[in-house]
Formats: C-alpha cells, structure tokens, sequence
C-alpha cells in the first residue's frame, strides 16, 4: 500500500510540473501583442486598451 502512495505522490508532481511548463512556454492568449498591418483600427485604439 505505501509504494501506491509514493508513486501516485510521484505522478502528481510530475503533472504539476508539466502544467507549469506548458503555461511557462505556451503563448498567452489574453496578451494583446497589437494589430496586423491593415485591420481597421488606429494605434491609439491599440495603445488606450493596454
């Protein structure tokens, strides 16, 4: 019975870990980086929401 916890200890810090890495390196969709070249709105709309 002790070796199932100690491995299921094992697994959950191993799925942590791998949650924090995919959040680390993986694009935040929230972060407005700006507008592509022809899409209608002015700079000052893009820099008013930051």
């Amino acid at each position: 019975m002790g070796i199932v916890i100690q491995y299921a200890i094992i697994a959950l810090v191993f799925i942590v870990a791998l949650v924090f890495l995919a959040k680390r390196f993986m694009p935040s969709k929230n972060k407005q980086q700006g507008c592509n070249k022809g899409c209608g709105c002015s700079m000052t709309d893009v820099e008013s929401k930051r």
